[in-house]
């Protein structure tokens, strides 16, 4: 759940009924009449019908704003929603791509892998919404031979500990850990995703990987661990939808050899177990 911001000013309990008072008599003028005919949200930009359209301020009352025509909009209630008391800096509209696709996962019924695997693992597939677009997050593992995915693309995440309180806590610590994103502040656990077993070499290491997905407030700026992680990037989700993106990398390993589907976004290779989680993900928000 994502933290509210702190207050800016002390506000009275009657400063701020004094503001709604005001805002109520404010939606009663024809210059608001207008505005909320026009059925467009001042902060996603999307159009839709007048009876969607709430007042919101620009400035929230509870941190010193005023209701005011230069501090109120006309605004979609899934933005109002969003925004809750934060200022524009604060927050990114998520737009109806991201939202569509929120609304479509939180229906999903992942797959599971039955039994008791020697070892596991959760990762975190991080949306977050974006003036462009939704941008996923990825990381490039740091060069580390006793790694069996060293410098591979990668999603964030890591194995379970002990004290996890679960496997998504367990992905939302190892993303903290590695690139200081911190998903229990900022951001909405949507769904688990599709299990899938760990291979390397073309051969299964015993482990079961449990992706979930996640939707953060804002693109927001990482940390990364060089112990653990090269870089860290956010890249469109829309490059991954592209066909042209999409294609075969050639696998040379001692006791594996393969022509191995691909994604190259921003010529960055993604292939292995992590395109096989970002395309299980995709089949999903499409269905």
């Amino acid at each position: 759940m994502a933290v509210e911001p702190t207050f800016l000013v002390p506000v009275s309990d009657a400063e701020i009924q004094r503001e709604r008072n005001k805002a109520r008599e404010l939606k009663k003028t024809p210059w608001w009449k207008r505005k909320k005919a026009s059925g467009r949200c001042h902060y996603c930009g999307v159009t839709g019908r007048a009876d969607a359209i709430t007042m919101d301020h620009i400035v929230p009352v509870i941190r010193g704003g005023t209701s005011t025509k230069g501090n109120v909009v006309a605004c979609c209630k899934a933005c109002n929603s969003e925004k809750k008391h934060r200022l524009g800096f604060e927050w990114v509209p998520k737009g109806p791509e991201l939202r569509a696709i929120e609304a479509r996962m939180k229906a999903w019924q992942p797959t599971r892998i039955e039994g008791d695997p020697q070892r596991r693992a959760a990762v975190a597939l991080i949306l977050a919404p974006h003036e462009d677009g939704p941008q996923i997050l990825l990381i490039r593992r740091a060069e580390n031979p006793r790694d069996p995915w060293s410098g591979h693309m990668a999603l964030p995440g890591g194995g379970v500990e002990e004290t996890d309180a679960g496997l998504a806590a367990t992905a939302a610590r190892e993303t903290a850990e590695e690139v200081g994103v911190d998903l229990e502040s900022h951001g909405e656990l949507i769904t688990a995703l599709n299990e899938v077993p760990a291979y390397s070499g073309g051969k299964p290491v015993g482990m079961v990987v449990s992706p979930f997905l996640f939707s953060l407030d804002r693109v927001r700026e990482t940390r990364p661990d060089p112990g653990e992680v090269a870089a860290a990037l956010w890249l469109p989700l829309a490059a991954f939808q592209l066909e042209k993106n999409r294609t075969t990398t050639p696998i040379d390993t001692p006791g594996f050899k393969a022509d191995m589907p691909a994604f190259v976004v921003n010529s960055n290779i993604v292939w292995g177990l992590t395109y096989r989680m970002i395309e299980d993900f995709l089949a999903a928000a499409a269905a």
